[in-house]
């Protein structure tokens, strides 16, 4: 099984995939191999092109919220479609994957270690892991240059760079230990968190999994624009007593003020009730698109 992630290697997104292997109960039975790419739209495009069976990309954290590439893919009409590879294929939600975040503020390893914190003079990382830890970086890093990245392993990677060791990386344990770099403070960010990651596949490998008893449906709606379409929808939910876990506006790139909605709720699409809400829904809206019926994360 090929594996696409946020590379390079050292990323939480690779710690995704280790975990969702582990649940499959397909880790060193069939075999797997770790694709890394530079964004999360490369992971979408990999995962639709066939370079890769699965894709597992961040898509919230419980400090920051949600990643906005990654409800930008699951929207998108996908640019060119016609004439790119994997016509007609579309990316469906398969599973998810919770992660504990833990952030380390790391260095080159050297003889000549900053003595103090205030000696750093650039700290790197992820936008997300970069606002994870803005009291730290307010109280114990004013005076360094804040520079983002695509990825936290990037950051350990430039960081590995620098060879007077004044360029630090807010990162995971395992691209420190990676990357040959020292950590010189441990669990950084300003709370505890954990961030969500969705495995995505195309929708001609994607196969629906059977209801477990608790499970989550994920949908991306269209609204007709008039008053008082969003309040309808929410009702056929609420009216079947269906819980929603989620609901999220993103730009629909079609006009200014025009909005799609990622809706995930709770139950499986083989359930009576959640059928009946997205009939309902499908006649009150312009688009309704499932982007996939899956078990909830442990």
């Amino acid at each position: 099984m090929k594996i696409g992630v946020l590379g390079p290697a050292g990323t939480f997104s690779e710690a995704a995939a280790e975990l969702w292997l582990l649940s499959k109960a397909e880790k060193n039975e069939e075999g797997e191999e770790i694709k890394y790419y530079e964004t999360i739209f490369g992971v979408s495009e990999g995962v639709l092109r066939g370079e890769v069976d699965c894709g597992i990309v961040p898509i919230e954290n419980s400090l920051e919220g949600s990643v906005g590439e990654t409800l930008d893919v699951l929207s998108s009409e996908r640019e060119n479609a016609e004439t790119a590879e994997g016509e007609g294929e579309e990316l469906r939600i398969v599973g998810e994957v919770l992660v504990p975040i833990k952030i380390n503020l790391s260095l080159r390893t050297l003889l000549n270690l900053p003595k103090n914190l205030a000696e750093i003079k650039t700290v790197v990382s992820h936008p997300h892991a970069l606002a994870q830890c803005k009291q730290f970086l307010r109280e114990q890093l004013r005076g360094a240059k804040i520079k983002s990245v695509d990825s936290t392993a990037s950051a350990a990677k430039l960081a590995a760079k620098d060879e007077k060791g004044r360029t630090a990386a807010l990162a995971s344990e395992e691209a420190a230990r990676r990357y040959g770099l020292k950590i010189v403070a441990e669990n950084v960010q300003d709370k505890e968190s954990v961030t969500r990651f969705v495995v995505l596949s195309s929708s001609s490998l994607a196969t629906e999994t059977a209801p477990t008893g608790k499970d989550k449906t994920s949908v991306l709606i269209y609204l007709k624009d008039r008053p008082g379409a969003l309040y309808e929808v929410l009702g056929e939910f609420a009216r079947r007593g269906i819980n929603l876990t989620k609901i999220e506006s993103r730009p629909s790139r079609r006009a200014m003020g025009d909005y799609m909605f990622h809706i995930d709720c709770e139950g499986h699409l083989d359930e009576e009730a959640v059928r009946a809400a997205l009939r309902g829904v499908e006649q009150r809206v312009a688009t309704l698109k499932i982007l996939g019926t899956y078990p909830v994360a442990k």
